[in-house]
């Protein structure tokens, strides 16, 4: 977590589990994490979308016995919707009604790519770091690193690329 991130409050853990909670398709993961931390949300630009570049959020969860494989350790297919619906949410969180906004909030995947680097066993704390590298028009560049909570200790990471365009009047 760096020195610019604030601490989540009540309202943004709510919009966090409102995303996360609102397609049927992994609703049981979202019920168990909860916003950390994040950079504050940048101010609206002069043509109606933010300067979003590299923010980051800090997300916390504790691996379930409903995402582990037959080994025991977090599933890869498990890891990747944590990959891709939180790199979305921090999209839906920095749009605005004419950026990244309704009716496509947070964009549609383009490309999504993972690394597995260390298991992760029922129990395991996590600590999920969400980056938006690039939030342009109408393309953004994301990375999310599931770490060890306590160690830091990699345990997979992803990035996703996401298209948006506005909707037609």
């Amino acid at each position: 977590m760096t020195s610019r991130m604030i601490p989540a409050t009540k309202e943004d853990v709510a919009q966090l589990h409102t995303l996360l909670l609102r397609p049927k398709h992994g609703r049981e993961m979202g019920q168990h994490l909860t916003l950390y931390a994040a950079h504050p949300i940048p101010e609206e630009n002069d043509r109606g979308g933010r300067n979003a570049n590299n923010w980051q959020m800090v997300v916390q969860g504790t691996v379930q016995e409903g995402w582990v494989n037959a080994l025991g350790n977090l599933h890869g297919a498990a890891a990747a919707w944590l990959v891709d619906q939180l790199t979305s949410a921090a999209l839906s969180r920095l749009a605005t009604p004419t950026f990244w906004g309704p009716p496509m909030l947070g964009g549609v995947s383009i490309q999504l790519d993972m690394t597995y680097y260390n298991p992760a066993p029922t129990g395991t704390k996590v600590r999920i770091v969400v980056t938006v590298e690039r939030m342009a028009r109408t393309l953004a560049n994301t990375r999310c690193d599931i770490l060890e909570w306590d160690t830091g200790k990699r345990l997979a990471s992803g990035t996703h690329a996401k298209a948006w365009r506005p909707a037609k009047m």
